[in-house]
């Protein structure tokens, strides 16, 4: 019984982590999922990693991550690799901000016949 109680409680918390943990991404498309983007120190000239929670249960079928430089008029020279952690997360590696300035995280994620972007912005000094 124990037991129960405390699977219950873990499960509790991962329903809720989604709600408060990382930056709260929102898209202007009717329906669209609830998305958090967690991400750390991003480093000038060295690739990092970022994870994407998909807090809605929809069946995901794409998730594609890339940045831009609006003022410059160009983005990442690579692709970022993305993983599927299960649950709803995934895990972006491999972008890389090669210079100094604001830059446009964009996020496409694909379910139901539909497309949906996010952006989110980053000052990089």
């Amino acid at each position: 019984m124990i037991r129960w109680f405390f699977l219950f409680l873990a499960l509790s918390n991962v329903a809720t982590a989604c709600e408060t943990t990382g930056q709260r991404l929102s898209s202007e498309t009717h329906g669209a999922p609830e998305i958090h983007l967690v991400v750390g120190d991003i480093p000038l000239a060295q690739p990092f990693s970022l994870q994407i929670s998909i807090c809605d249960e929809i069946a995901v079928d794409t998730v594609r991550v890339d940045a831009i430089m609006p003022a410059h008029r160009h983005g990442l020279n690579y692709a970022p690799e993305i993983t599927e952690l299960g649950d709803g997360l995934y895990r972006a590696d491999g972008l890389l901000f090669h210079m100094p300035g604001l830059w446009e995280i964009r996020f496409e994620i694909g379910f139901n016949d539909k497309s949906v972007s996010y952006t989110s912005e980053v000052d990089l000094k």
